[in-house]
């Protein structure tokens, strides 16, 4: 009874509201008719009037702002589907389906701090991707398994300066790569990271990178291991149609040489065994400390509207803390087509040319679709990429790879592998 007294005594004070409204709206016509026939108010001062009272009502009936924390927050990702075919150096056939997801937020805490936070598909024991086969289950013969969701990133950032930018946690590779065969793309190193840049003129500006990866955390501090990269560079816009970008890098390494050797789903493992670093006893027999110099250099319309882009980039990197061979490695590739894919009918195209030492680059950071992720090989790669609409890609990747060194069982271990992904943004 008492719930049916308050509903009825609600009803009763939005009909009188609405009642009340509309007496006043009446009255204040009445009201401004008296003023006008009384000749206090002019008939133009009056339809201000109405004119005005009608804004001030259709700003109240305005949905609210959107409050600032929503505003300040951004959301982005990417889904991928593939299907991956390769013989490995066994000559063996494989084949199977593979997805990719990944979603990241971006949140603006004041105009000078940004927390980052980025989730995947995956697994803990493999750095260099974000791949999951499907069909794979954690419980043998389970069809349809739910998969795995892993922490890709997290980080803060701080730009006190818009010439400075500090970076600390898991976060995206703050090393400029023009390519990925030093570097997998999938790899979020841990630590911190600093960026500079300063610009001279409208055509130059410098950039200084430096990058503090720790590789292992231990309690003793003799079973640690990091890596701190220096890298400084240059952006030039040679004339209007051709600009070069160009940087030295420097690689030192802490606690590698003489440690176990450290692992994920490929490095070291069979087929690949013997195309890896070279161990004493399962450590490191080298520190990496290593010089890498890298260049890009790119055309616009340089064939006069036969193609709107064009660029040649390479890397080479010696490591200086090995005594033996192998301590070179390095890759070479042109691109042309679109600079960026990212629209109908764009296309580009890539081909790359790598050869790594064995002991030239720590395998476990190099690109892991090249002979399984090992130094002392040699790959081919051709991608074609092409745009399917605004955001969404067709990507096509070929490689071919060996072994440098012959085993007796195997030759030169040639690999081929066939990646076909389409690529979702948003």
């Amino acid at each position: 009874m008492r719930v049916l007294l308050v509903v009825g005594w609600l009803l009763a004070a939005q009909l009188a509201s609405a009642t009340l409204a509309f007496a006043v709206e009446t009255d204040v016509d009445k009201l401004l008719e008296f003023l006008i026939k009384e000749k206090v108010l002019t008939q133009e001062k009056a339809t201000e009037f109405r004119a005005d009272l009608a804004i001030k009502k259709q700003e109240e009936k305005q949905p609210a702002a959107v409050p600032d924390w929503v505003q300040n927050i951004k959301l982005k990702g990417d889904v991928r589907t593939r299907y991956e075919w390769d013989k490995n150096k066994n000559q063996q056939d494989n084949s199977r389906a593979r997805i990719r997801v990944r979603i990241g937020v971006e949140a603006k805490v004041n105009n000078k701090l940004k927390a980052g936070i980025g989730i995947s598909t995956g697994n803990t024991n493999d750095p260099r991707s974000r791949d999951i086969t499907l069909g794979n289950s954690s419980t043998a013969n389970t069809p349809g398994s739910p998969k795995g969701i892993i922490l890709d990133y997290a980080y803060g950032q701080y730009t006190p300066f818009n010439w400075l930018t500090l970076t600390a946690g898991k976060f995206q590779n703050v090393l400029w790569q023009p390519f990925d065969a030093l570097w997998d793309n999938d790899i979020t190193p841990e630590g911190f990271g600093v960026n500079l840049s300063h610009k001279f003129n409208s055509k130059l500006d410098f950039f200084l990178n430096n990058l503090f990866y720790i590789l292992k955390n231990d309690s003793r501090l003799d079973k640690q291991a990091f890596l701190e990269a220096l890298q400084s560079g240059i952006n030039w816009a040679v004339n209007g149609k051709v600009k070069l970008k160009s940087a030295l890098t420097y690689y030192l390494f802490q606690g590698v040489k003489g440690a176990q050797k450290f692992s994920d789903s490929k490095s070291g493992t069979a087929p690949y065994a013997s195309s890896g670093n070279t161990l004493v006893g399962g450590t490191y027999r080298y520190n990496y400390n290593s010089i890498q110099p890298t260049v890009e250099l790119s055309f616009k319309d340089p064939f006069q509207g036969f193609l709107p882009y064009a660029a040649i980039f390479g890397d080479y990197i010696y490591n200086v803390s090995s005594v033996g061979n192998g301590a070179g490695g390095f890759d070479l590739g042109l691109k042309f087509g679109a600079e960026k894919v990212s629209d109908w009918k764009q296309w580009q195209g890539k081909l790359v040319y790598s050869k790594l030492g064995r002991d030239s680059r720590l395998d476990i950071l190099t690109d892991n679709n090249r002979y399984g992720g090992n130094t002392n090989s040699q790959a081919i790669e051709g991608i074609l990429e092409f745009g399917l609409g605004k955001n969404t890609t067709l990507v096509l990747d070929y490689y071919s790879s060996q072994s440098l060194t012959k085993a007796s069982s195997t030759g030169y271990a040639p690999e081929q592998l066939f990646q076909a992904d389409w690529n979702l943004k948003f």
